[in-house]
């Protein structure tokens, strides 16, 4: 399937403008040197772009693999698959997520990085989906809102396909099928 067949939702250029001013957002807000937790695989490209933005400023990375979906659909459960490698006792912990949907996610997250004894939790998303929220959880900073669809691209996927996109776009069962013939 190439890349051109699916509706683009937020291009490239726009994702990245609204990286820099993510990373301005997150220095005027600081509160001590933050550790990075990326969830994977969805996040990391916005991880990158976004360390990249800070510079310097960075501080520490780590990165945790959830699984919570099934092809198109939330299972409603997380569990870990890749866990943490490092400590996050007594620090300040951004999460950086590449889409919040329900918000279980997010939320199982941060109750097990207080229960590892972070100081403080910090979830900034490139996408923000609040149409589908079953649990409300806090949001330090929102890349975009989009609307009740299926979106791919910039590290979002469908089952490990289309996470290369250089843009987010909606996928679209015919466009994929019909390419596939």
């Amino acid at each position: 399937m190439s890349a051109s067949s699916f509706p683009v939702l937020i291009d490239g250029q726009t994702i990245a403008r609204r990286i820099q001013d993510l990373a301005r957002e997150l220095r005027v807000r600081g509160d001590g040197e933050p550790h990075f937790i990326a969830v994977l695989d969805g996040a990391r490209i916005f991880a990158d772009k976004l360390l990249q933005a800070l510079g310097r400023e960075a501080g520490a990375y780590d990165s945790i693999q959830l699984a919570s979906y099934s092809g198109t659909e939330s299972t409603g459960t997380v569990r870990i698959v890749k866990d943490l490698g490092q400590d996050v006792r007594g620090k300040r912990v951004v999460i950086l997520e590449d889409i919040v949907d329900t918000g279980r996610t997010i939320l199982a997250l941060r109750k097990l990085l207080f229960e590892r004894g972070a100081r403080s939790v910090e979830t900034l998303t490139l996408l923000s989906k609040p149409s589908r929220r079953v649990v409300e959880v806090p949001l330090e900073g929102v890349g975009f809102e989009v609307p009740d669809l299926f979106v791919i691209g910039f590290g979002m996927d469908l089952d490990g396909k289309y996470r290369e996109l250089p843009y987010v776009g909606v996928y679209q069962a015919d466009e994929a099928e019909r390419s596939a013939v």
